[in-house]
């Protein structure tokens, strides 16, 4: 569940039991409000700049219940929403439509809700008052003035062009030349008309776009990107100085990795991005032929159907890096059944983007265009829906994906849901599998038919599941008590199946 939230408003009974029972979070706004609040608007800039959500005015948020006062001026709040909308010097962008607004008589008590959806990296910052200091941003259950450097993210990703920018005062002598000999023989190899082979390294720079001759000053130039992706290190971390690259081994039950691929240690190969994609991806690709070979009942897939995903998680963490941000940079871990990929910088495609597809927005345009030349990425903008696809394809956990200013974090199992949670006991995980599997909320009988535990042990694996992991959640009470996935412990299922479909469509 997040700023997509499906409300329905047609029933209004459920809608006021979730209502009375809903706190706020990232996604959700709860305000007292007579008439239209000013801090309407500093909620309005935070989902605009964050991930979308509800502002729901005339609830005050109470433990155990919320309380449900109502607006006492419905028609003055609604005319100031419109007025100040379409007054520029109050909000410097309309993020709503009247569809967007809707207000629901509980009782004699009206309700005013209104959805806020995140609006295009290239319209923000969204501010107030005419002040571009009075960007907001939603962390937790709170609105925050946006820090100066999430500021300048917000800016920065408006105008996603800065590794295509000159490297000024770096030349030739800045690459790594093993790297550029060993990239240009694999490029030639895909495309051996082009006869790059024989082109000297700056003529092939400059053939492929990595490089060019400026107009004016005749001057030959490389562009930032082309440092990042076949420079020396050191020249790197000139034009880049928070530039870090980290790859751990963390299979196996001991405290501290296995084996670690980083810039920051001597080695035997400039570790720029092209030399880290190489190595790290081979080492990816004889961890899952190993995990293959030793457990192929768990994995239930040929390495070689996995490995396109992995790899397109690999390409994406690195080519979509804002390596700018002071942010710790690229941190690739891989567990027993999962692999995580984080960089730095927020991800310029919706969430449901991603998974859908057809809308690529790399934010290093020249390091994906090399990537795309390698052959690592072959079809841009499809990245998103090949992942989510094997996961749907072989009934593994769905992916993961996080994303803030700060930082973008991608998890993918090669195992299933129930499989992720290796601490929950047998009944846990069986009754766990049942809620999963099942398209509707089903009742204990439905999950006692469905494994060989009793009721009296279903019963005491729901209560773990439901009250102390928050795995799964209650809807209705007495006999028509049902249980589905929690939507805060993975994305709801019935979103998920959304997705899917879409997905299913989009790739054959």
């Amino acid at each position: 569940m997040n700023g997509n939230l499906n409300l329905k408003f047609s029933d209004t009974d459920r809608l006021k039991e979730w209502l009375e029972n809903v706190h706020e979070k990232y996604y959700i706004e709860l305000k007292k409000a007579s008439e239209l609040p000013r801090s309407f608007w500093e909620s309005y800039s935070s989902f605009c700049n964050t991930s979308g959500g509800w502002i729901i005015l005339g609830v005050i948020e109470h433990n155990p219940k919320n309380e449900i006062v109502g607006v006492a001026n419905v028609e003055k709040a609604i005319t100031s929403l419109w007025d100040i909308l379409s007054n520029r010097n109050k909000v410097n962008y309309r993020n709503i439509e009247n569809q967007d607004v809707n207000v629901i008589n509980f009782g004699d008590k009206k309700v005013i809700f209104v959805r806020v959806r995140e609006v295009l990296d290239v319209m923000k910052p969204i501010y107030i008052d005419g002040k571009q200091e009075n960007t907001w941003v939603r962390t937790g259950d709170g609105d925050r003035i946006a820090t100066p450097k999430e500021l300048a993210s917000m800016i920065r990703n408006s105008q996603p062009i800065y590794d295509s920018l000159p490297a000024d005062k770096f030349s030739i002598e800045d690459l790594d030349p093993d790297s550029v000999i060993t990239y240009k023989e694999k490029v030639n190899k895909r495309y051996p008309k082009k006869n790059y082979i024989e082109m000297s390294a700056a003529n092939f720079l400059r053939e492929i776009g990595a490089a060019y001759i400026d107009r004016e000053t005749k001057e030959y130039k490389l562009r930032k990107g082309t440092i990042l992706f076949l420079g020396k290190v050191n020249a790197i971390k000139e034009l880049f100085p928070h530039y870090h690259v980290d790859f751990f081994n963390q299979k196996g039950n001991s405290s501290r990795w296995i084996d670690r691929v980083t810039e920051d240690e001597p080695g035997d190969y400039e570790m720029n991005l092209y030399n880290f994609y190489t190595i790290v991806y081979e080492k990816i690709k004889i961890l899952m032929k190993e995990a293959f070979e030793l457990d192929n009942q768990q994995l239930r897939i040929p390495v070689s159907d996995f490995d396109e995903p992995l790899r397109e998680c690999l390409v994406n963490c690195l080519a979509h890096a804002d390596y700018v941000q002071g942010y710790p940079s690229i941190k690739i871990d891989v567990y027993d059944g999962w692999f995580n990929f984080k960089n730095p910088g927020k991800m310029l495609v919706t969430k449901e983007q991603f998974v859908v597809g057809g809308d690529s927005r790399p934010r290093n345009e020249v390091v994906m265009k090399l990537f795309r030349l390698l052959g690592a990425s072959e079809r841009q903008g499809f990245g998103g829906p090949l992942i989510f696809k094997s996961a749907n394809t072989y009934d593994f956990r769905k992916p993961e994906v996080v994303t803030d200013l700060e930082h973008t974090e991608l998890r993918v199992w090669n195992i299933d849901l129930v499989d992720s949670y290796p601490d929950l006991s047998n009944e846990q995980k069986d009754v766990f599998r049942v809620v999963v599997k099942m398209a509707e909320p089903v009742s204990v009988a439905d999950i006692v038919r469905n494994v060989v535990w009793s009721d009296y042990k279903v019963r005491k694996a729901i209560n773990v599941l439901a009250d102390d992991r928050n795995l799964i959640q209650k809807i209705g009470n007495g006999v028509s008590t049902r249980y589905v996935v929690s939507s805060d412990s993975v994305e709801s299922l019935t979103q998920m199946q959304i997705e899917m479909a879409a997905v299913k469509s989009t790739i054959s």
